[in-house]
């Protein structure tokens, strides 16, 4: 299975209209495109996770900005879309005892490869695990 290490910002926002935009503005004004994103939301604020084309350039922008940035490497993990392969994915890695905190992703179409994100508990081990595997 095709998978890579991936640089992760993690940003919390006021939640209100218009923050995101303004970010998706400025990294765009610096050439520095988003390539996977999270949005999850709290009463008070949001919290956005970002996987960029240049995260340490993406940090030093969000920093510029007074933004507290958080990073953390995540798994991006090339998984075709097919009945049962997300459930061989977990429970590889299930079997490892390599806990998924998160993950994120999408298919473009049925069928098609997929870039899933995945925020794990051991590394080094889920990589093994997602080496060996046949999806």
């Amino acid at each position: 299975m095709d998978y890579s290490i991936e640089r992760q910002l993690s940003v919390a926002l006021e939640n209100r209209p218009g923050v995101l935009a303004a970010i998706g503005w400025t990294l765009a004004g610096e050439q520095v495109s988003i390539e996977a994103l999270s949005v999850l939301d709290t009463i008070e604020q949001g919290v956005v996770r970002l996987v960029t084309s240049d995260p340490q350039r993406c940090k030093d922008i969000l920093m510029r900005q007074g933004f507290y940035v958080i990073e953390a490497d995540v798994l991006a993990i090339r998984l075709t879309d097919s009945p049962g392969a997300l459930a061989r994915l977990c429970q590889a890695l299930a079997d490892a005892s390599v806990n998924i905190a998160y993950a994120y992703g999408s298919v473009p179409r049925p069928g098609q490869l997929t870039r899933l994100m995945v925020k794990v508990s051991h590394l080094e081990r889920a990589c093994q695990v997602i080496a060996a595997l046949e999806v």
